[in-house]
């Protein structure tokens, strides 16, 4: 549990890293405004940045739904090191190895249990401050009408829906 203080740095953290997106969020936006006003798709300048259309699956439905933007997850995490860091925050040292064991097996004649062969041991990096700023960030970006979906490992989607 993060005290009070500690929440607002996040939140704070978390609007330079939504200032640090801002060149991407306003092309989004001005690209769902384009497309809601029926503006041919090729009109839409999108600065460079690599968008999506996503359409409903519904055969009449012919639309955009929303304006998407993917980036990978290793440099998202590294943009919010980068900022975090800027700002006095060392994520690295936040992080915290988490064992997992397995359940223990019991047989008929074992008074005890035992594991076997280990299978289901695993240890993993656990960042809960990590996890709170990306929180943080989502939430601001809520507020500006846009979701945000973390795919570890893979992708960051910026999901702007066009109204």
């Amino acid at each position: 549990m993060t005290s009070v203080r500690d929440h607002l740095d996040l939140e704070r953290i978390a609007a330079c890293v939504v200032e640090s997106q801002e060149a991407l969020l306003k092309v989004m936006e001005d690209a769902a405004k384009q497309l809601s006003c029926e503006n041919a798709l090729e009109d839409i300048d999108v600065a460079g940045f690599p968008l999506y259309l996503a359409k409903s699956q519904e055969c009449y439905q012919k639309r955009a739904q929303a304006v998407v933007c993917a980036m990978d997850y290793e440099e998202y995490l590294r943009l919010l090191n980068r900022i975090a860091s800027k700002n006095g925050l060392c994520l690295d040292e936040s992080s915290k190895l988490e064992v997992s064991l397995p359940e223990m097996e019991f047989g008929e004649d074992l008074v005890t249990g035992g594991f076997e062969n280990f299978k289901g041991i695993y240890v993993e990096p656990r960042n809960d401050c990590l996890i709170e700023l990306m929180e943080a960030v989502s939430t601001l970006l809520e507020k500006r009408g846009l979701a945000v979906t973390c795919i570890p490992d893979e992708d960051v989607i910026f999901y702007l829906p066009i109204r």
